[in-house]
């Protein structure tokens, strides 16, 4: 595999994670506000928010701080997959109500981002000496 070295590659997903993180943010303390949501629930997502924006902010600072923005997105990812899959399970089980199936069908996207996402700043992150 090769790493992906290109700065202005590296700055642009930086602004792109940003612009995903504040979106994520606004629309989980919209969902919050509108169904309820515990604050214990609403947390980790606040922390993912954190992380990719840490994340993005280091790497525009210093290409060479991608991991952070790897464990960032790592974190997402395991955070939508999870909040995804128990709401497939109600699905499965019928107890699911709308709400739930509509907030699977978003989380469904947001999964396949974050695990795009990912496996981008996993190549981003790979050591110099990591190619074959």
């Amino acid at each position: 595999m090769r790493r992906i070295r290109n700065d202005t590659f590296i700055k642009s997903f930086s602004g792109v994670t940003t612009a995903f993180a504040a979106i994520h943010f606004v629309l989980e303390s919209w969902y919050t506000l509108q169904y309820g949501q515990a604050f214990l629930g609403l947390l980790p997502d606040y922390v993912a928010d954190a992380l990719l924006l840490w994340g993005s902010y280091l790497a525009l600072k210093d290409s060479r701080t991608t991991g952070v923005l790897c464990g960032a997105w790592g974190f997402a990812f395991c955070l939508h997959y999870r909040a995804w899959a128990w709401r497939f399970q109600a699905t499965q089980n019928d107890t699911a109500t709308s709400v739930d199936e509509i907030t699977m069908i978003v989380l469904a996207t947001t999964l396949f981002v974050s695990m795009l996402c990912f496996v981008i700043t996993l190549l981003m992150s790979l050591p110099d000496n990591a190619e074959g």
